[in-house]
């Protein structure tokens, strides 16, 4: 489904990707994980187009969507929650919605009953201003938003970040919720360990490159990976 090849770009003249290659297949939940500065959330942002690369190639869906515009992506199903500053906190929840289903003419009510059958706390504050939310429900809005154009893949950046460890086990049995839907899901994640947990596979990348690449349990039992990018041995 996703097919971003040999990375090379960041921001401004300083390259942070040196040559990035990541792959996802329909239906799968794909993990980034690495230290501080490898540039895991700006291959999220060069696969959505939000940065300029010099070298390499993105294609979606089987189309080389390298050239296109970011909303040109959205509407091809590509949906991005970045980590911060990812709900309009004066708008309700309802509204926070609205908004999320910008390149749709229509939207169906059955789109809005997905979101609050996957988000309950949502339903329940539909009309509340989003501002108002714990931390996990405002990551649940903000997932929920991307839901509504209906994506074929979901990115995902640092989704349990600041979050409480009751709320990160809320967030993550989301994420399986939606994935068992059969959308993609390419995550950046912080929580290293219980993302490739659930992971089908992962890449560790460290100074803008390609490290490992294993599916997820077999990343977790590699004792260099946990070592050196897990915080601790092999469980």
């Amino acid at each position: 489904m996703l097919v971003a090849e040999r990375l090379v770009g960041g921001y401004g003249g300083a390259d942070i990707l040196k040559g990035v290659s990541v792959r996802l297949d329909a239906g799968e939940i794909v993990v980034i994980v690495g230290p501080n500065g490898a540039g895991k959330s700006t291959v999220m942002k060069a696969v959505f187009g939000l940065v300029g690369l010099r070298e390499g190639r993105v294609a979606f869906d089987g189309e080389d969507i390298t050239g296109l515009a970011t909303e040109q992506r959205v509407r091809r199903g590509l949906a991005y929650v970045p980590q911060e500053r990812n709900v309009f906190v004066s708008l309700s929840v309802q509204e926070n919605l609205e908004m999320g289903a910008f390149v749709r003419s229509t939207v169906p009510k059955s789109v809005y009953d997905r979101v609050y059958a996957l988000f309950p706390p949502l339903a329940e504050k539909r009309r509340q201003a989003a501002g108002e939310l714990s931390g996990g429900q405002r990551q649940m809005l903000a997932v929920g938003r991307a839901l509504m154009v209906e994506p074929k893949l979901l990115l995902l950046d640092e989704p349990t970040a600041g979050l409480s460890p009751r709320a990160m086990d809320d967030i993550f049995g989301c994420i399986r919720a939606i994935n068992r839907e059969g959308i993609g899901i390419l995550m950046v994640e912080q929580n290293a360990k219980q993302a490739l947990g659930l992971a089908h596979r992962g890449y560790v990348l460290a100074t803008g490159e390609n490290r490992f690449t294993d599916t997820g349990p077999a990343l977790l039992a590699n004792r260099e990976v946990a070592e050196s990018f897990l915080g601790g041995g092999v469980p």
